[in-house]
């Protein structure tokens, strides 16, 4: 026995030094690197990791119909236990709050699949997290209109026991009525039955359970304003180290094995629906009014008692027929609603006024901006980061086509913006690597433009790069003329490999940047002339020399509905950020889904 264990001891010094080196020729998911600290820290525990999971939690993690766990965490899970020549073995519970309560006994050492709240620093460490998914609100189809949480104020919302955003929701919103149950599938389906007004999730929990148990009456309502669900790898308090080793481990993870992780367990798809059996209703009940009619005909001549029969028949069909036209007229007025709600959801991925306030308040940059989609739902959106106390990061992304397709790739993108996190100070390296993981996800002949800009307060430097944008305009202090930038490479999801270069403009106290869409410049006058870029900078030049910079996007958008034949053919985005000299705060109606 003693021999054993040596033997074993050896071979799990091995596995660890072959880990910690790897020579070249092998994959670039296996290389990285072990401190020694680290390795002790390894071969000092034990190999066999006891693991608490969440059984009914799909896609993130659920249990399959041959009882084996399975989803995005357990894909990750997987790729960190063979890279750590660990193993994971699933501890079973009666519950997830139980799951929890194990890991603080110590009776679990590892999750491989939560969210970090601040309870749950006190028993744990946890790793970066490895992805995040928006969460919106589910309710009844036939429940009114809802513009957000606090529309459920006296309301009864259905949790899930132990969740985070159970915690967040009994804590934040103390009106709400909590119906607490053990499973999201539980709490669905409650809401499917009327015992519960509504319940939040991730988009993706919901419309795996929707799509999977056939929940029709169920819909997105509107976003959740809750904090983003960032899944990570949580530990036992005592083994901190672990959490840092794992985070070396997700470092190695390729875009590649992303893509197909998001991909296999996240991608949404569109299929579109249509009732037959609706269609066989009406083009029935046609065939039988004609079958009636011609009857009626070829009897008129016979008898007045049965041309009265056919006509009471027909009078039946009739109303049979506008019973059946009123349904599809509802059925219509359901559909334009949804798209509604879902343009109104698309909203969750613009930056939120306490973003916008956070920027004003730490770097004294003030940002406006405008979005409107076109009759359809809209591909356009743009994203604003602090880096640090001295870089804040902008983006500005236009993808091609209109509808579902592309507001489902501004999902996609979104899903994607923070695995690049580490490049997010180099434009030009940032846009590369979303190129690498964007391009597999979008259908053949779509793609996108992308501005991504650094504005480095400490150098008075704008630096960025563009994948086929419009070009970026800076406006000088003092000045109503702009520098132009160049937006040229590119466009995103058109090649695998494509890289982009970085690019610089002045940018001192005073400047602002002038962000658009195409729809302004490819816009046609009243006299039937396309704007133009030239066009924008005269307008936008008028404006300056009549507002104050931080009402430039009031001012320009006021200019280009009087001018611009209206709707727009694509979706509009306009959105200014001035470094001020005193702080401002954001001006209200930054978005425009009518």
């Amino acid at each position: 026995m003693q021999g054993q264990t040596g033997a074993w001891l050896l071979l799990r010094v091995f596995l660890l030094l072959s880990t910690a080196w790897i020579s070249q020729g092998v994959p670039a998911s296996d290389v990285f690197s072990l401190h020694p600290d680290e390795q002790r820290w390894l071969l000092a525990h034990p190999s066999v990791l006891r693991r608490g999971a969440d059984p009914s939690w799909p896609p993130f993690e659920f249990v399959d119909s041959k009882g084996a766990y399975a989803g995005m965490c357990q894909d990750y899970a997987d790729l960190v236990a063979e890279r750590l020549h660990l193993t994971f073995e699933v501890v079973p519970s009666h519950g997830w709050k139980e799951t929890l309560e194990r890991v603080r006994s110590r009776d679990l050492d590892v999750i491989t699949c939560l969210l970090e709240t601040s309870e749950r620093d006190s028993f744990m460490a946890f790793s970066q997290p490895f992805t995040n998914i928006p969460s919106v609100i589910f309710t009844r189809s036939d429940y009114p209109y809802l513009n957000g949480l606090n529309g459920l104020l006296g309301k009864k919302v259905a949790m899930v026991k132990g969740y985070a955003v159970s915690d967040f929701l009994t804590r934040e919103y103390p009106d709400f009525v909590p119906v607490l149950f053990d499973t999201p599938l539980q709490a669905l389906q409650a809401v499917s039955l009327g015992n519960a007004d509504a319940f939040v999730e991730t988009l993706a929990v919901g419309v795996y359970f929707i799509r999977k148990q056939g929940l029709a009456n169920i819909k997105v309502a509107a976003p959740a304003k809750v904090p983003a669900v960032e899944i990570r790898f949580g530990i036992r308090k005592d083994w901190r180290p672990l959490a840092t080793i794992i985070d070396r481990v997700l470092e190695t993870i390729t875009p590649q094995e992303q893509t197909a992780i998001l991909q296999r367990w996240v991608t949404v798809e569109y299929d579109p629906i249509i009732d037959y059996s609706l269609l066989w209703k009406v083009g029935g009940t046609l065939s039988v009014m004609l079958a009636l009619a011609g009857l009626w005909i070829r009897q008129v001549h016979k008898q007045k008692l049965a041309l009265q029969a056919s006509e009471a028949r027909l009078i039946s069909q009739r109303n049979a027929l506008k019973q059946l036209t009123d349904d599809l007229e509802a059925y219509s007025r359901r559909i334009a609603n949804e798209l509604n709600i879902a343009r109104e959801t698309q909203t969750v991925l613009l930056p939120d006024m306490a973003t916008l306030r956070a920027v004003s308040n730490l770097h004294g940059l003030h940002v406006d901006s405008r979005f409107k989609p076109s009759s359809e739902l809209g591909g356009d959106f743009w994203w604003l980061k602090s880096i640090d106390e001295n870089r804040v990061a902008i983006m500005m992304v236009d993808f091609s086509g209109h509808g579902i397709n592309a507001a489902l790739n501004t999902f996609r993108l979104h899903a994607l913006l923070e695995s690049e996190k580490y490049l997010e100070h180099n434009p030009a390296a940032y846009l590369q690597g979303i190129n690498a993981r964007l391009s597999p996800l979008l259908p053949a002949g779509q793609y996108a433009t992308m501005f991504y800009g650094v504005i480095d307060l400490a150098k008075d430097l704008l630096t960025y790069a563009g994948a086929a944008t419009t070009s970026p305009l800076v406006f000088p202090p003092g000045l109503d003329k702009p520098l132009i930038g160049s937006g040229e490479g590119f466009p995103l999801g058109m090649f695998d490999d494509s890289t982009y270069e970085n690019r610089e403009l002045p940018f001192s106290l005073g400047a602002s940047l002038l962000l658009y869409s195409d729809a302004i410049t490819e816009g046609k006058t009243q006299r039937g002339e396309r704007l133009g870029e030239g066009g924008l900078i005269d307008l936008a030049s008028k404006c300056l020399r009549t507002s104050q910079r931080e009402t430039l996007v009031v001012a320009l958008t006021g200019k280009l509905d009087e001018i611009l034949n209206q709707p727009l053919a694509d979706d509009l985005t306009i959105v200014c950020a001035t470094r001020s000299v005193g702080v401002t705060l954001p001006l209200p109606g930054m978005i425009d889904i009518k």
